[in-house]
């Protein structure tokens, strides 16, 4: 007796080795489906993040420190029609502040210094301390030097990169002590730069540089501010203005990192694969013949 191996050929051949592949396929797709989804809810758990940096430019307001001069001589009515030099003051300060979005802090001096306000971005706190200067708060006199030695330090440890102290006052220093070049020096090492304001009429200064002048002149120029003289209030105004040009906020780029969860886009991505291996599982397709 002989034996021999009997070998489909043609299209017979042909519908056996299709029907074995698609037997393996619709054993192991489903498989391979739960395995996919099984995968991606491994990483899900995992919590992973899509992290990205990018750089946005920021604009930084300045630190500006106010030190007003609340002597008995700011009662002197001759910036305007009936108008005190302090209130001529007073209110040149907040139209100034009206356009400007900056961190404010406020020194009153006369024969001595006293911070009023810290730096504050308030508007509303700002205004209210500003209306509130009066002249008699203080001992009588003017010292300029403790003026500018509190209004830097109300700006010393600011993080503004653009410090100013703009000081008004309309005598000259009369204490002694610590000297007003000195006091400038120590503002300038925290990089305050002093913008001072004379105020007054021409009368009042005299035909020649005063020793309030000099002084002042000295202290702006010692911290690369400068030095102005108003004599009414038109021209406190065009000061201002031009502070308001000199005082510009700084722009700096900052990077910024922005870190987008992951898990839920994971877990909603398994579900099809979850509920395709289960169909396909359950359907005639899963049976093998």
């Amino acid at each position: 007796m002989s034996w021999g191996l009997l070998v489909a050929r043609g299209q017979e051949a042909t519908s056996i080795s299709l029907r074995r592949w698609l037997g393996w396929l619709a054993e192991n797709t489903p498989r391979a489906f739960r395995a996919l989804a099984v995968t991606l809810l491994i990483i899900a758990l995992a919590e992973p993040r899509l992290v990205s940096t990018y750089e946005e430019p920021v604009t930084e307001g300045v630190g500006i420190a106010f030190a007003i001069d609340l002597s008995t001589s700011m009662w002197a009515e001759d910036m305007a029609e009936r108008t005190t030099r302090l209130e001529a003051a007073k209110e040149t300060v907040l139209r100034f502040l009206e356009n400007r979005t900056d961190d404010v802090g406020l020194v009153s001096f006369a024969g001595e210094a006293l911070t009023r306000m810290p730096l504050t971005h308030d508007q509303y706190v700002v205004r209210a301390a500003v209306d509130a200067l009066e002249v008699g708060l203080l001992i009588d006199g003017t010292d300029i030097s403790s003026a500018i030695a509190s209004g830097a330090a109300l700006l010393r440890d600011a993080p503004h990169r653009s410090k100013v102290l703009i000081l008004v006052t309309d005598g000259a220093h009369n204490k002694t002590g610590l000297i007003p070049t000195r006091a400038a020096r120590a503002a300038a090492a925290f990089d305050v730069k002093i913008f001072a304001i004379a105020i007054g009429t021409d009368q009042s200064f005299g035909s020649g540089p005063t020793n309030m002048e000099t002084v002042l002149t000295q202290t702006a120029l010692i911290t690369g501010g400068r030095y102005f003289k108003a004599t009414d209030m038109a021209a406190l105004d065009e000061i201002y203005e031009e502070i308001d040009q000199l005082a510009v906020p700084s722009e700096e780029l900052v990077e910024r990192t922005e870190s987008t969860p992951l898990s839920h886009w994971l877990l909603i991505a398994s579900l099809p694969f979850l509920l395709m291996g289960s169909a396909l599982r359950a359907s005639r397709w899963g049976v093998l013949p």
